[in-house]
Order: C-alpha cells, then structure tokens, then sequence
C-alpha cells in the first residue's frame, strides 16, 4: 500500500511539473501572440501612412507637371516675343 501511496505522489508531483511547464510555455506563446499583433498593427499603420504618400506623391507629380508645361509655354512665348522684338 505504501509503494502504491509513492508511486501516486510521484505521478501527482510529475503531473504537477509538466502542468507547471505548459502553463510557462503558455505565457510564453501568449507573449509571442501580443508581439505579434504589435507588429501587425505596426504593418497595418505603416501601409496607411505609405499609401497616403504615394497618393501624395501622385498628386504633387501631377501638380509638378502641370507647373513644367505652364513654364514651357511661358518660356515659348517669352523667347517668341523675344524674336519679335529684335
């Protein structure tokens, strides 16, 4: 009776560490879990903020060239009236 009463003390206490280990393993995972949805967020903040540069940046390239073909034209016609004048 007494080896059987070690024999289940020792199971219990075995149970006990690999239950204790799981639970530390647990934490663990539970860890990498909240990490990684960090740097998800994180992703999902820096593609908002690239794509509002890359509309930005369509927008201010598109402004640009409408500003380049306004100074050509200029530039055209000063050197046409320049040519006019001599």
């Amino acid at each position: 009776m007494q080896e059987k009463l070690k024999q289940l003390e020792l199971l219990v206490s075995q149970a006990v560490a690999r239950l204790q280990m799981q639970e530390s393993q647990t934490a663990a995972l539970r860890q990498k879990i909240r990490q990684q949805e960090e740097h998800l967020q994180r992703l999902k903040e820096s593609e908002s903020e690239l794509k509002a540069l890359r509309e930005w940046k369509k927008n201010a390239v598109s402004v640009l060239k409408k500003l380049e073909a306004r100074l050509d034209k200029e530039i055209a016609r000063a050197q046409e009236q320049q040519k006019e004048d001599l």
